[in-house]
């Protein structure tokens, strides 16, 4: 039960004045039909002048009823303050959307800065619009349309807020526009560049007597390989990512490496490139706070320890990742491509697309794996999908290519582990005589028990095996 103080006298039935403790001004208590109260500060300790101003608060208060406008508005700081409670809650519960965070930070950084004294249901379409001119300019250039997306569903939580506690009325809330530039399709890599980078992050670590710098640069190797084979956001989903995460799930007979992701938007399921496997073995053994001998038993042990983390045991940053990504690109010139945009780690998510419609893949279900609409795909890559897929609109789909025998494919592994059994090539060397790295490599019969037996000596380790078997 609520204590209004040390003296309480009736103005009318539904409106009281009380005087608090520690204060000598007397305070008017309005209760609604609905049972709320209103209580507000007379500011002052006269206690006719305190009537009248009660007086007033009650004919202002019933007026507002009386016109369909809610009884008491709420200034759109403290509102925006609930909305950024609630969803702040959810995310530390676990249930909220990772797109929490970018409603958090757009209502700070941007709609309470320019609304905070504003009474909530006062703002409409005039008000709105001097804030998108504000925005504009504060910015230095306009608006994408996902960002005022993000900003509008932000002012949307706030008058949900704000209906749902009575300070606004649905009929005040003004039509949110958007005519932020549209959105274009981020820069990829072609295959070709992909072999490049990959190539060359193999010796990156090496470029550099930092131990910190070559700790990260040595994990990016793993993370671009992951990026480029999952389709997963760098950033948020990526690095959040935790061993738990990931699971083996069987269908029809087979066996699929799957990555339960915490996404934009929701949670979804995505199932890796197989080769996926080797670049995560080899993460688990930088990792130095825990130690498997092999993929499964690390798999099994559900561990709530981060992936990405370095050889330092360091947990990976966006920043620290970004820019020795960047500072890959630059010594191999390609930050920028020919279509003229510049490329970053979040590019593997777009060359990830692209591969699976050069495949056929239809955009619904490069949508469930990816956590897209597929109407977003649609609007970025369906332009391209002609010359993805030429082959088939030409009619070549079912014609019969030259490939490498069965028999060629053979001899170059006998050839090669005979020598490795010789000392006189190494496993990288072993690699790159299979061909493991090549679009159309596939183990042959003869190459898996070569692999397998060279394993039982001692003579190559897991993420080798993994790769002869797998492929890059």
């Amino acid at each position: 039960m609520m204590s209004y103080g040390i003296n309480t006298i009736k103005v009318h039935k539904k409106l009281k004045l009380d005087k608090r403790q520690g204060s000598e001004n007397w305070y008017a208590r309005l209760t609604l039909n609905n049972g709320k109260r209103i209580v507000r500060s007379t500011k002052t300790d006269d206690l006719e002048e305190a009537k009248v101003r009660a007086w007033k608060l009650l004919m202002e208060t019933q007026a507002r009823i009386d016109n369909n406008l809610p009884a008491q508005t709420r200034k759109f700081k403290h509102v925006a303050e609930f909305a950024i409670k609630q969803m702040q809650d959810d995310l530390d519960a676990g249930a909220g959307k990772q797109a929490y965070k970018d409603y958090i930070s757009a209502l700070k950084r941007w709609l309470i800065p320019y609304f905070s004294d504003t009474d909530v249901e006062k703002i409409d379409l005039a008000g709105l619009t001097r804030f998108d001119a504000w925005r504009t300019k504060t910015n230095k250039k306009p608006f994408s349309q996902s960002g005022i997306n993000n900003h509008n569903t932000a002012l949307n939580r706030v008058f949900n807020e704000a209906e749902l506690r009575g300070w606004m009325v649905k009929s005040l809330r003004p039509t949110l526009l958007n005519k932020g530039t549209a959105s274009e399709s981020r820069g990829s890599f072609t295959d070709a560049e992909y072999k490049k980078i990959y190539t060359a992050l193999r010796t990156f670590d090496k470029e550099t007597t930092n131990t910190k710098a070559a700790a990260t640069r040595k994990m990016l190797r793993n993370y671009v390989l992951f990026l480029a084979n999952t389709g997963i956001r760098h950033g948020t989903e990526a690095l959040r990512l935790r061993w738990k995460n990931i699971e083996w799930q069987e269908a029809d007979g087979e066996r699929y490496l799957v990555i339960n992701v915490d996404g934009k938007t929701n949670t979804r399921e995505t199932v890796a490139r197989d080769r996926v496997e080797v670049y995560l073995i080899r993460q688990c053994k930088l990792n130095p706070n825990i130690s498997f001998t092999d993929f499964d038993s690390l798999i099994n042990a559900k561990l709530d320890e981060i992936v990405f983390i370095t050889s330092l045991g360091k947990v990976a940053t966006v920043h620290n990742l970004n820019a020795h990504f960047n500072t890959l690109l630059d010594e191999l010139n390609l930050k920028t491509g020919a279509d003229g945009k510049e490329r970053t780690l979040y590019s593997w998510r777009h060359y990830y697309a692209t591969q699976d419609l050069k495949r056929g893949m239809s955009t619904h279900k490069l949508g469930r794996q990816m956590g897209n609409s597929t109407k977003m795909l649609d609007r970025h890559y369906s332009k391209y999908s002609p010359m993805f897929n030429a082959h088939m609109h030409s009619g070549r789909a079912n014609k019969t290519k030259t490939k490498p025998t069965a028999n060629s494919s053979d001899a170059i592994a006998e050839t090669a582990f005979g020598m490795l059994d010789a000392g006189t090539l190494t496993s990288t060397e072993l690699l790159a005589a299979l061909g493991t790295s090549r679009a159309d490599y596939k183990v042959t019969e003869t190459s898996a028990l070569k692999a397998l037996k060279a394993k039982s000596d001692g003579k190559i380790d897991a993420a080798t095996l993994l790769e002869i078997l797998n492929g890059k």
